[in-house]
């Protein structure tokens, strides 16, 4: 392995220890949610999934073995957002106490390059759908409950020099079985989002959808540089049921809605660096996930004034039950709200239903000369 990779990854797995040290005690979990990983032909994954607790026991007095299940939802890079996730589902072993390290794509032999000892984690575990392939991975116990499992990730990509490193600490939930990754945290169990908030506002008709309603800690609050000094955007991830969020049977994973708005949820635009708000704005709509841009939430005034750096709220759109039911069978909003997220019945629109990870990914070169690209992780309104 050349000097070079083991520097960049020895800064990145520095960057992850002063994030987790940020947080309180990591909550072991049933279900973990590593919300970026990458097969890239010049990246690499490296994942780390331990067992806390004594589940294996459990499983060795009921005559099983523990086997961590694994689940990737992926697209191609550069893939539109309106495509759906390709999907992959394995398992891969853990044992009482132990420590699984591996490259999500085989690339490097972990137990003989970076680790000492047995990482054995099982060929389920590994991405084998190709390369230049960006998504999600959901790790479950396979259906025996108990909180026992801890994540960890760092991604290293040579190209475009993005050194991302995070815990799963936040990205849990400990529901047994189809786990919903839109219930409220609180306390430190439930899904990855907090409480839906009061603050709520009605968006106008200029967002592409009259009367879609935003809902107040379901969105984020967000600014950005002055491009093209650095350039960015949001890469997101629309939540719900497990089993509607990985894309199997055709499904290809659940639709989120996006636009920007003032800070009261009221208006669709943004503000510039004077402080001045301006609207004008667009929706966007992923599927699965999917990367997100000023240019695909705002127009016009809007756009243009805050080419400079600017501020807005990243809203995530709720419909009403009129307009998914106007929509009609087989769109994505009927798809999204109408039970296809599996949290609420055909025509319905479920709490939590607006629920979206968001991370903002920064690319410049004005640092060094060199690309550089870093990840932050949203904060909500």
């Amino acid at each position: 392995m050349k000097k070079s990779f083991q520097k960049s990854l020895l800064a990145a797995a520095a960057i992850a220890t002063f994030g987790s040290s940020a947080f309180a005690s990591e909550v072991g979990t049933t279900n973990m949610l590593f919300p970026y990983v990458s097969s890239g032909s010049a990246a690499y994954t490296f994942l780390t999934v331990n067992n806390g607790g004594t589940i294996q026991n459990a499983r060795a007095a009921a005559g099983t073995a523990f086997q961590a299940h694994y689940i990737y939802a992926m697209k191609a890079v550069g893939a539109a957002n309106s495509n759906g996730c390709e999907h992959q589902d394995g398992t891969g072993t853990l044992t009482a106490n132990d420590v699984t390290q591996f490259e999500m794509g085989g690339k490097v032999n972990v137990a003989t390059s970076l680790a000492n000892g047995d990482t054995a984690v099982g060929n389920g575990a590994l991405w084998t759908g190709g390369a230049d392939r960006v998504g999600f991975l959901m790790v479950n116990t396979n259906g025996w409950s108990g909180d026992q499992m801890y994540g960890s990730a760092v991604v290293v990509d040579t190209a475009s020099g993005l050194r991302m490193a995070y815990s799963t600490q936040g990205l849990n939930t400990d529901d047994n079985a189809d786990s919903n990754w839109t219930t409220d945290n609180v306390g430190g169990t439930g899904g990855p989002e907090p409480l839906l908030g009061s603050n709520s506002g009605v968006l106008t008709a200029s967002s592409g959808g009259a009367g879609v309603t935003a809902v107040g800690s379901a969105n984020q609050m967000t600014t950005w540089y002055a491009s093209p000094a650095v350039a960015t955007s949001w890469y997101v991830i629309p939540l719900g049921l497990e089993s509607r969020m990985m894309p199997a049977g055709g499904v290809g994973g659940i639709f989120g809605s996006y636009t920007m708005s003032n800070r009261e949820l009221t208006i669709p635009g943004a503000y510039d660096m004077n402080e001045q708000f301006t609207s004008g704005s667009l929706v966007t709509t992923v599927r699965c996930q999917g990367t997100i841009t000023r240019e695909t939430m705002l127009q016009g005034g809007a756009l243009s004034n805050t080419a400079k750096g600017g501020m807005g709220v990243l809203n995530v759109l709720v419909p009403t039950t009129g307009q998914v039911a106007a929509a009609g069978a087989g769109s994505p909003l009927a798809t999204n709200y109408g039970g296809g997220n599996g949290l609420a019945g055909a025509g319905a629109v479920a709490a939590g239903a607006n629920k979206s990870l968001a991370f903002k990914i920064q690319t410049t070169s004005v640092i060094n000369g060199s690309a550089a690209t870093f990840v932050t992780r949203e904060q909500h309104r």
